[in-house]
């Protein structure tokens, strides 16, 4: 739609489609200036530098000098919503593709250290939930915490075979880097851990995320049935609910079988938390190019999630 459009996109022309400006961002306008506040407005975007060392020639710098930094966050933000290739971007604002390259790798760097300030206060603290505001799903489970989940984010094959084999996973049979998403009792995002290599565990992964150091006596956990992380929990007094293990035996007892429907109930929500984030069409097409800043990519659009509400009634 906007690709065969003569005259180049800015803020100032999609702000006027609000349906499309959604769409396309996944934000709504107000939100949009709202996050353009955050990560500093005009006084932090106007003084940003993409290159320290300009070669262009100054028609070009001219031209490219145009783009606001509301179009240059636009631009971030559609490239993330939508996976458009550069060279697709950079024709819908009218620049060349290394120009929105900068653009990019700037603005996603700048979204993500203003967002991992707030990377504690993300992790709700326990007093901001009692029992009392948990919706049904999660009130069988006192001093509720966090429900954690983890998800891969499948990459091009690397050039090194080490690393080929580092990162494929014989789960999901790709290469891939695998996240562990917390979510709140909102269903929002509260925890993002940095990318590990697919062939990880997800009790390794549980011990290197950091989320230990985030918990405290008597948090409740919910996860799958991969989270056997309970001597991990104990180091600081947090317990971990996953559902119960066969093993053995033929069937579940009724208390078991109660159990694992609670979980699956509480559990749902990072399910969908996951799949909002996976919505970010970029994440789907993750080349080696682009993994030194597949972290950042992926935290932002987890944050970038919050600004939609409550999703769990």
């Amino acid at each position: 739609m906007f690709q065969t459009r003569a005259i180049p996109l800015t803020y100032e022309y999609l702000s006027r489609q609000r349906r499309h400006f959604k769409r396309m961002t996944s934000l709504s306008v107000h939100n949009f200036l709202v996050l353009y506040k955050f990560i500093g407005g005009d006084e932090m975007c106007y003084n940003l530098k993409f290159d320290y060392v300009i070669k262009t020639t100054q028609k070009k710098r001219i031209a490219e000098g145009t783009l606001t930094p509301l179009d240059c966050l636009l631009m971030t933000l559609i490239r993330l919503r939508r996976g458009f290739a550069l060279e697709d971007i950079a024709m819908m604002f009218g620049v060349s593709c290394s120009f929105a390259s900068k653009v990019f790798y700037t603005y996603i760097q700048l979204l993500y250290l203003q967002f991992v300030r707030l990377r504690e206060k993300i992790f709700t603290p326990r007093g901001a939930q009692p029992k009392s505001s948990l919706p049904r799903c999660l009130k069988p489970f006192t001093n509720y915490r966090v429900t954690l989940d983890v998800t891969s984010i499948k990459i091009q094959a690397p050039y090194h075979y080490r690393q080929q084999g580092n990162t494929w996973s014989s789960y999901k049979s790709e290469n891939c880097v695998n996240y562990m998403v917390g979510c709140n009792k909102s269903g929002g995002t509260s925890f993002v851990s940095r990318g590990f290599e697919g062939a990880i565990s997800d009790i390794e992964l549980f011990a290197k995320s950091g989320i230990i150091d985030m918990l405290h006596p008597n948090d409740v956990i919910l996860g799958d049935r991969g989270f056997t992380v309970q001597h991990l929990c104990d180091l600081v007094g947090a317990k971990v609910i996953y559902p119960p293990f066969l093993g053995d035996r033929e069937r579940l007892s009724a208390e078991e079988e109660l159990l694992t429907k609670k979980i699956a109930a509480g559990r749902v929500h990072v399910e969908r938390l996951i799949r909002k984030i996976k919505c970010f069409l970029l994440l789907k097409r993750i080349t080696n190019r682009m993994i030194p800043i597949l972290d950042q990519c992926f935290y932002v659009a987890a944050c970038l999630v919050n600004f939609d509400g409550p999703n769990v009634q």
